[in-house]
């Protein structure tokens, strides 16, 4: 189980099962400090990602309100 602020990147790597909360900034990939609920609540949708069946490399996204400002992390070349 991967959560990841940048999904590109990680779709180089592979993992079983990801999740992008969408918009979330490096070092905030369950929600910035303090915002407890909000990372509960990350933490669960993914947990909950292990019980679907994922395709490796491909991340789940879903778009949390509750974070507020939105990131968007730059784009990478993908390796051949």
């Amino acid at each position: 189980m991967l959560i990841t602020v940048s999904p590109e990147v990680s779709a180089q790597m592979r993992p079983p099962r990801a999740l992008y909360p969408k918009g979330f900034k490096i070092g905030n990939s369950l929600g910035r400090p303090g915002m407890r609920d909000l990372q509960k609540k990350v933490l669960r949708d993914a947990l909950e990602l292990l019980n679907q069946n994922t395709r490796p490399g491909a991340a789940v996204t879903i778009e949390y309100p509750e974070y507020g400002e939105q990131y968007e992390p730059p784009h990478v070349k993908k390796l051949s």
